[in-house]
């Protein structure tokens, strides 16, 4: 018998995770009794996401048509409060098994659940569930049914996210106070287990912290568990910790966490003649991977959201490690929710347009058509979302409700035509263009194609600024105020003629008058540029003093924000509290995309690396050497002062060095020297 995978309405299961992924976020605290000094009660309270978070369909129609040859069994296994399975028009109870006699048939599987999401399971050969079946939507759209490879077994239940888990231990213990403080040596995520030696019900106070100041200061940190341990035991919701805390330890108790994660392994590797950046860059991969959940998070103590602008970097990151295409499947998915579209993404609007262009990204990265399909009638309905809320000369102005964020750093004029934004804008419309044309619709992909090109003309009229050889932030305003987000854009997306781009290399980039980029999230658009225009020396500087930087303070996971001018537990506050920030934020992890595609040099130049180039650079290293995930297969590198290897299992690669082209023939090494 064939087998068979859970089916359901594609989607239902990323928002049915979603909606429980962005409802689960508690603020937690100890907070002194008015009547008493001595009393504490821990609280908590529910913490809501700022945007709607849509749910589930709750009735389904799936069906498959199919002529057999020889008999066959069906049966239909569901987890609907109703469902039947409908068989040439006669019904059939769930959990019955139909005898089928050779000859043609359509098969129809019908269901309801209220407080879940409806899913099937047949059993067969010809009729088995999987993705072959067909949706049978009430507005008509012909979509393939959603599975997963991770939901094959009838015991599994797709309203549980699958995990992995494994037991941790603290590596060490000491006594503060009249309690005893456990570290666990690194970032973690999971379920705390409090064990008790002496087995008797009684709560028990664990605060717990990313730091060691945090853990220890029971006011103010982020995660104080209430641990009510009944016959000797007890097992924490999962949450984000280093160190936890025990104040009223009597030593008769053993603390362990089951750590939590997704079991997908790395493709990629990367190793250097410095040890500082071979901790960096698995530092950034421990960092992706703790994020990668039922979508990509921005962070896992705080937030622990799917916010857009974070995801768009994390699919890059992700590409260039573990080319895992099934978390960036159900982020996009996540992120989008259910028409009608009231507000942007995340009430963000640049993580709108950053959501159209992810899509055409996915696509050129995995030559996956079929989610682009699927996805285009979210991305038609979302572009009209994005037009209706354009001035009337077709270009953004922040509307009410939109939140324009672009980076932690000061605009000029927010509520005005922001330059950044347009480019975005630009950048949207070009891939969607793109997306259009891959699925044949030519009056879309037309259409797109004309808003970028005049919104590239008015951004060039409008926000450029010959005196200062920069883009400003807003013509509107009259302060021809610069900032260097604007201008990383229109070198990344090459917005602007060459003529224009060597000046803002000379009067934003390299000038030390405009303020500096303090983010993880926007190094990695301005280290990107630099790779492009070959400043490796300025890339490698970072690498050392920013990241590094943070590694040196003891980081085991990369922050959400670093000022290398603050000190102690200064570096721990944001958002007016005293360890607000997140000390484990994807959007540090940039370190594996620029190492992968620019010191290693593997980068598609067609749809699904059916064709890649190969361009290895030293940046400012003495030796590198690595593997990078291509679809379907990898390319290994080795590089030093004067030679680089290269070797890969998949066809369609070309080495370049020292400007000349050289084939790369499938599992046959080539080593060219270096001049």
């Amino acid at each position: 018998m064939k087998q068979s995978k859970w089916i359901w309405y594609p989607g239902d299961f990323e928002l049915y995770h979603s909606m429980l992924l962005h409802n689960r976020r508690r603020v937690t605290g100890v907070y002194k009794n008015l009547n008493s000094n001595k009393e504490k009660d821990v609280v908590g309270a529910y913490y809501y996401p700022m945007w709607r978070v849509d749910g589930p369909r709750r009735n389904c129609e799936l069906h498959k048509r199919a002529k057999i040859e020889k008999a066959e069994t069906v049966e239909l296994i569901s987890n609907a409060d109703e469902a039947t399975l409908w068989i040439n028009g006669t019904y059939h109870r769930a959990g019955a098994k139909i005898e089928l006699a050779p000859g043609e048939y359509e098969i129809k599987v019908k269901g309801f659940k209220d407080g879940g999401f409806p899913c099937f399971y047949v059993k067969g050969d010809t009729f088995a569930s999987d993705e072959s079946w067909t949706v049978l939507d009430f507005d008509k759209r012909n979509m393939a049914a959603g599975c997963s490879d991770s939901y094959t077994d009838e015991a599994d239940d797709p309203e549980i996210f699958k995990f992995s888990y494994k037991k941790v231990t603290p590596v060490s213990k000491k006594a503060v106070m009249n309690g005893v403080l456990f570290d666990f040596g690194k970032e973690s995520f999971g379920k705390l287990n409090l064990v008790k030696v002496k087995e008797k019900d009684s709560d028990v106070l664990i605060s717990c912290g990313e730091t060691e100041e945090e853990a220890l200061d029971i006011y103010e940190a982020n995660f104080v568990v209430n641990a009510k341990v009944k016959n000797g035991e007890f097992k924490s919701e999962s949450l984000a910790l280093r160190y936890a805390y025990i104040p009223e330890y009597d030593g008769c108790a053993e603390l362990y966490l089951d750590f939590e994660y997704l079991d997908i392994k790395d493709v990629a590797e990367f190793k250097c003649d410095s040890e500082l950046i071979n901790k960096i860059w698995d530092t950034c991969a421990y960092t992706l991977h703790l994020n990668m959940r039922e979508g990509f998070l921005d962070g896992i103590k705080r937030d622990r959201w799917v916010w857009s602008g974070d995801a768009y970097q994390s699919y890059f990151v992700n590409y260039y490690l573990t080319q895992d295409v099934d978390t960036v499947k159900r982020t996009i998915r996540m992120l989008r929710g259910r028409d009608p579209m009231t507000t942007h993404i995340n009430t963000i609007t640049d993580y709108t347009f950053y959501w159209l262009s992810s899509i055409w990204d996915y696509y050129y990265f995995t030559g996956d058509r079929s989610f682009v399909e699927s996805m285009y009638p979210d991305m038609k309905s979302t572009l009209s979302f994005i037009e209706g809320r354009l001035s009337d000369d077709k270009m953004y102005t922040t509307r009410h409700g939109d939140w324009v964020f672009i980076d932690w750093a000061h605009f000029d004029k927010k509520e005005g035509p922001i330059c950044a934004e347009q480019m975005l804008l630009c950048h949207a419309y070009s891939s969607m263009s793109k997306c259009a044309l891959l699925l044949s619709d030519k009056d879309m992909a037309n259409h797109c194609k004309k808003r970028a090109e005049y919104l590239r003309e008015k951004i060039n009229d409008l926000y450029w600024d010959d005196e200062k050889g920069a883009f400003v932030d807003d013509y509107t305003s009259g302060n021809r105020n610069v900032t260097r987000h604007a201008n990383i854009f229109a070198l990344l997306f090459e917005l602007t003629s060459k003529e224009r781009q060597d000046s803002i290399i000379k009067n934003v980039i390299y000038n030390k008058e405009i303020a500096p980029i303090t983010t993880p999230y926007f190094e990695f658009y301005e280290l990107d540029a630099m790779c492009k225009i070959g400043d490796f020396k300025y890339v490698t500087d970072m690498l050392y003093s920013y990241w590094g930087g943070m590694i040196e303070l003891g980081a085991t996971t990369i922050w959400e924000e670093f000022d290398p001018k603050m000190k102690g537990t200064e570096h721990y506050a944001m958002y007016g509290e005293k360890y607000g920030k997140s000390l484990c934020h994807a959007w540090g992890a940039s370190p594996i995309y620029l190492l992968g595609k620019y010191a290693l040099g593997v980068r598609p130049t067609s749809e699904g690396y059916a064709t890649f180039d190969v361009v290895p650079n030293l940046m400012c290293f003495g030796s590198i050497e690595g593997k990078v995930p291509v679809l379907f297969g990898e390319v290994s590198v080795k590089m030093d002062r004067s030679s680089v290897t290269v070797c890969t299992d998949k066809d369609g690669g070309t080495l370049v060095v020292n400007g000349e082209r050289y084939a790369l023939c499938k599992n046959i090494p080539l080593t060219v020297s270096i001049k």
